[in-house]
């Protein structure tokens, strides 16, 4: 498979299925309505980083390069027409099946010891992956992300990365920085990528994003350049407005304390919701899937954070975090 191994999950009137080649989310339904832009994995590969788990940075490093203890390191370029290195090292790396479970209604609850094709489908699986160290990043990661189907809340998403190690400088080998002779823990920020739709197109849809602050971004290199109240912009989407041709790429913060609700309605009657509570939040009105949904990234740091060390999350060796999303359909 182009996409690595799809498993498909199964809860009341939800449906999910899922790649193993960047844990990603191929689609989400509720009774046949798609709650996310979906695409063919047996196929084709995923548009603008469809449904992909972003570790160890979202959105972009500015340059390709960041400083971090002193220390400059150059991570790829992939995104060239800015400069940048975007959504991290594990986007298009395979992940592999740990555990699984069966539906709800399964007596024994686990899957595996159930033949191919019998019993009852999967609600949640678990993927995992090890990151090796490398030059432009020199922590090992384990990361871990669960998908989890129930019949009332929906799909939730759980990433949990834990530092398993730090490579030591050599002649001509770049290493963790130090500071009294132990490695600086590593930078960490993490986030998710799924489009929300509904069924017509997003021009015709409402949407809310409880966000008071907007971070405007350079067009040519898309780094960040200062933030602004959304008061009185085009940007101000607290109280759920029609998208129109309102078009944004941008990082929202100043979102309530604990869980905040996204919320996408139009077409059919109905709301999609992502519940999260990450501080930040990339929305993008999906012009490369020509506006079929909006983008709505959960994030735990803002774009550029490995060079401005905003919202940096900082692993030691042996310590983990974990971040979560969910998803569902309000009718």
């Amino acid at each position: 498979m182009i996409n690595g191994e799809l498993i498909d999950l199964r809860a009341g009137d939800y449906e999910a299925r899922v790649a193993t080649t960047g844990a990603t989310l191929v689609h989400l339904r509720r009774a046949g309505r798609d709650l996310v832009i979906p695409f063919d994995a047996e196929t084709t590969l995923p548009c603008g980083w469809q449904g992909r788990t972003l570790v160890p940075w979202p959105n972009r490093v500015a340059g390709a390069r960041y400083t971090y203890g002193g220390e400059e390191y150059l991570v790829p370029c992939n995104e060239p027409e800015t400069g940048s290195a975007l959504h991290g090292l594990v986007g298009w790396s395979d992940f592999q099946v740990v555990s699984d479970t069966a539906g709800e209604d399964d007596p024994d609850g686990g899957a595996d010891d159930v033949p191919e094709g019998a019993g009852e489908p999967l609600s949640d699986v678990t993927l995992e992956l090890s990151l090796p160290a490398s030059y432009g990043y020199p922590w090992a990661l384990e990361v871990s992300v669960r998908f989890a189907l129930d019949t009332v809340t929906g799909l939730t998403v759980t990433t949990t990365a834990t530092n398993v190690g730090a490579a030591v400088a050599a002649p001509h080998v770049p290493g963790a920085p130090e500071a009294e002779g132990e490695a600086l823990p590593a930078p960490y920020g993490v986030s998710a990528h799924p489009y929300l739709t509904r069924s017509v197109p997003l021009d015709e849809c409402v949407l809310t994003v409880p966000a008071a602050t907007v971070l405007d971004a350079d067009p040519a290199t898309m780094a960040p350049a200062g933030r602004r109240p959304v008061e009185g912009t085009d940007w101000d989407w607290r109280e759920g407005r029609a998208v129109g041709e309102t078009s944004t790429d941008n990082a929202y913060t100043d979102l309530p304390d604990g869980l905040w609700e996204v919320r996408l309605a139009g077409g059919e009657p109905g709301t999609v919701v992502m519940t999260a509570d990450a501080p930040w939040v990339q929305v993008y009105t999906g012009e490369h899937l020509f506006r079929r949904g909006v983008a709505v990234e959960p994030m735990t740091c803002p774009p550029n954070a490995f060079n401005s060390g905003d919202g940096l999350v900082l692993l030691e060796v042996g310590e983990s975090h974990s971040f979560s999303y969910s998803l569902r359909e309000e009718r």
